[in-house]
């Protein structure tokens, strides 16, 4: 999830644990935890390949076998300036914790998270929640900031933390029951309207957990739809893209083909673009719900042409202002509380 998200979970990893022995040294020592497995984005000067950037962020920073080795060292060196406060074995699984936790939040969002390395390089997503949510972030963050106000041996401490940590689990709770409720209304919406498919995915939208995008993937298209939970029409719009998988599996560079396809975790598209084409990695759902163009309706895709040195890759990033910002949240708003009609497809 966001960085922020991470801190606050790493700080409560840090006041449950550690709050009694350092005060609010453990609050600061779980944040600085929580931040760590991201500083991978700190080797991207290291390569010039955009692909293997994607690669390298939330790999071996984020598996769970390096995150028992690490907490040795870090284990060690906090326990060689605080020893006669805390054990060895309590720090090892104040490291190990923390590590961990960062990891398996980002499990729950839908980037994907290499989190069996170096046994396996798959992608672990639960699609459960938005890489930013406030209502799960905000309310933490507020409880577990309470303690820092408090002695180290207040036994409101532990109190307040325990609180912090129940209303962030059952939060979390919350969202795997939305995303089954929403993902079997698909399933439905998606029989009802005769719609052959494989694969279907379900994932919130940004910013929160009330509109829902679900991606059925067939041989040939991607077929699109939103649903809200305030919504009172159960009905889905289905909206459908053509894959074109001859542009991908004909491709020279299958290097480039491979990771983007990798990555995108079966909900991906192309499109011809002059010598070259454009990728768009579709299992965030549609950025845009009002258009049908992929260009219009994706807001990141990947362009991959001719270059010296054979084909390049780069991602297209959005020149947003102000006002496209501004029309955004709006899109987003009016969608969750929109109750749409009829069944649209693009042919």
């Amino acid at each position: 999830m966001d960085s922020l998200s991470q801190i606050v979970l790493g700080a409560a990893v840090g006041e449950v644990l550690l709050g009694k022995k350092l005060g609010n040294k453990a609050q600061l020592l779980g944040a600085i935890g929580g931040t760590l497995p991201d500083l991978d984005v700190l080797l991207n000067p290291l390569f010039s390949d955009e692909i293997t950037k994607l690669q390298i962020h939330r790999g071996y920073s984020h598996a769970l076998f390096i995150h028992l080795l690490l907490s040795y060292p870090l284990a060690k060196w906090c326990h060689n300036k605080w020893k006669d406060l805390i054990s060895y074995r309590r720090w090892y699984i104040f490291w190990a914790s923390v590590l961990i936790t960062h990891a398996l939040l980002d499990c729950c969002t839908t980037y994907g998270t290499q989190l069996l390395l170096p046994f396996t390089d798959h992608l672990v997503g639960f699609n459960n929640i938005s890489v930013v949510d406030p209502l799960w972030t905000i309310p933490f963050l507020l409880l577990i900031l309470v303690p820092l106000f408090l002695h180290r041996e207040n036994t409101n401490r532990i109190r307040w933390a325990a609180a912090a940590c129940s209303y962030a689990g059952l939060y979390m709770l919350l969202t795997f029951y939305h995303k089954y409720t929403i993902h079997s209304h698909f399933e439905s919406q998606l029989k009802a309207n005769r719609i052959s498919y494989h694969t279907l995915k379900t994932t919130p939208t940004m910013f929160n957990n009330i509109l829902w995008s679900g991606i059925a993937v067939s041989q040939d298209s991607l077929y699109f739809g939103e649903y809200s939970l305030l919504q009172e029409d159960p009905i889905v719009a289905w909206v459908a893209y053509p894959i074109h998988r001859e542009l991908i599996e004909n491709h020279p560079d299958q290097r480039i083909m491979k990771a983007l396809q990798w990555f995108g975790q079966g909900a991906y598209l192309a499109t011809p673009y002059n010598d070259g084409i454009d990728f768009f990695t579709a299992k965030w759902g549609r950025s845009d719900f009002t258009q049908t163009e992929p260009h219009k309706a994706f807001v990141f895709h990947w362009r991959i042409e001719p270059c010296e040195d054979g084909w390049c890759a780069a991602q297209v990033m959005p020149e947003w202002k102000k006002e496209d910002f501004n029309r955004a949240f709006g899109t987003l708003w009016s969608r969750i509380l929109d109750k749409p009609k009829g069944v649209s497809q693009m042919k």
